[in-house]
């Protein structure tokens, strides 16, 4: 009875015991079954959805422009505000010369109105004087008579006819002194019309090369063929953007992705972004356009990659400005359940994975198997169940 008795008592305390020593095993997580979420890290930058670029002016004969004034960059202005000015100087050299060849060629009109004038009262003068003479000679041969000799009645008839082509002849040369005018006329009416336009052309060009923001918003300068910014000074040509004045209240994010990715990247995944100036938000958004081209990166690093834009769920207008490189973790979801695990409970070993499972003598060492690795938690083909417990480190 009094071993019975210790017995009773030993078995108490000895299972107190194993209890106190499971407990002492540390925090346990639990095998469970879902689809597994994995992470693809990838850098991107900050544009707007809404971004309106501001380029030369297509002038006729300018290909290359100068950039004289630009606002500073991050600049807030109103609808109308002047934001850039390019060099005019060519084009005011151009315009003084079509000026002055329009004011030549008015002059020329003027000249040639008065000297066509003057030159058609001149043949009218001579008409009405040959026809004087036409009348005074066909009078005189009508009125000789039997008195007057045969040789002078033949005079007088030559002198008639001499005076009636003559007529003709004036007559002639009215109507192609009238036409040579008006071609003249219409020669010199062309080449003012011509100057005119030139002029009008160019005032509209020069006026035209001092940029004005269409709408209210922040000046962003544009960059050239080696990605600098914009800066005065610099020649930029027709096509290039100068600046732009994007809509900070629809920003999106432009990324590259490894040519590696490209099967596990779709479109509508949800992202992550942290800014490099503020990594400590974090911004969630989507993925809403792939390319579909693929490209070396630069010419310097020949890893191909191709582009995406994803949507940004609540922007900071206040933060956010266009150009702002970001970090962006894309979370990619297997299709199919497995058995999961939180990856802090797996160790290695030589390339072996393991786990230490809660007994009642203490841990103990499970050698596993891994499918595939998560962002925060593995598949395991072998080695554990659902609902299996696993110690924490």
């Amino acid at each position: 009875m009094k071993v019975k008795l210790v017995v009773n008592r030993f078995v108490p305390l000895l299972c107190s015991a194993l209890v106190l020593a499971g407990c002492s095993q540390g925090a346990v997580t639990v095998v469970e079954q879902g689809v597994l979420l994995q992470k693809v890290e990838v850098t991107g930058e900050l544009v707007s959805a809404d971004t309106i670029s501001m380029m030369p002016p297509a002038i006729r004969r300018v290909w290359q422009y100068q950039v004289k004034q630009l606002a500073p960059e991050g600049k807030a202005v109103a609808k109308g505000e002047v934001v850039a000015r390019l060099d005019t100087s060519e084009l005011s050299q151009r315009l003084s010369v079509s000026e002055a060849s329009l004011a030549a060629t008015e002059q020329d009109i003027e000249t040639s109105k008065l000297r066509n004038a003057k030159r058609m009262e001149e043949l009218r003068l001579d008409l009405a004087e040959a026809k004087m003479n036409f009348e005074k000679a066909e009078r005189k041969f009508k009125l000789s008579d039997e008195t007057v000799a045969l040789i002078e009645k033949e005079k007088y008839q030559r002198d008639t006819e001499i005076a009636k082509d003559r007529v003709v002849l004036i007559e002639q040369k009215i109507a192609l002194e009238s036409q040579g005018a008006e071609q003249r006329q219409a020669m010199l009416l062309g080449d003012k019309q011509k100057f005119s336009a030139e002029v009008s052309a160019l005032k509209t060009g020069i006026a035209s090369m001092t940029l004005k923001a269409p709408r209210a918003g922040m000046v962003v300068y544009g960059n050239d063929p080696q990605g600098n910014k914009i800066k005065e000074g610099q020649s930029v040509f027709a096509g290039d953007s100068v600046l732009s004045i994007p809509d900070l209240s629809h920003m999106q994010v432009n990324m590259t992705i490894p040519e590696v990715e490209a099967k596990r990247v779709q479109l509508g995944q949800v992202i992550n972004i942290r800014l490099d100036a503020n990594p400590e938000r974090v911004f969630k958004g989507k993925i809403v356009e792939l390319g579909a081209v693929f490209r070396n990166k630069n010419q310097d690093v020949p890893l191909v990659v191709f582009d995406a834009v994803a949507s940004i769920d609540e922007p900071d207008s206040e933060l956010m400005r266009p150009g702002m490189a970001a970090k962006i973790s894309i979370d990619i979801a297997q299709g199919e359940a497995a058995t999961l695990l939180a990856t802090e409970a797996v160790h290695f070993d030589a390339g072996q994975a393991y786990v230490f499972r809660p007994s009642l003598f203490g841990a103990r060492k499970q050698v596993i198997t891994l499918a595939d690795i998560g962002s925060e938690r593995v598949s395991i083909s072998q080695g554990l169940s659902v609902g299996d417990e696993v110690l924490l480190p």
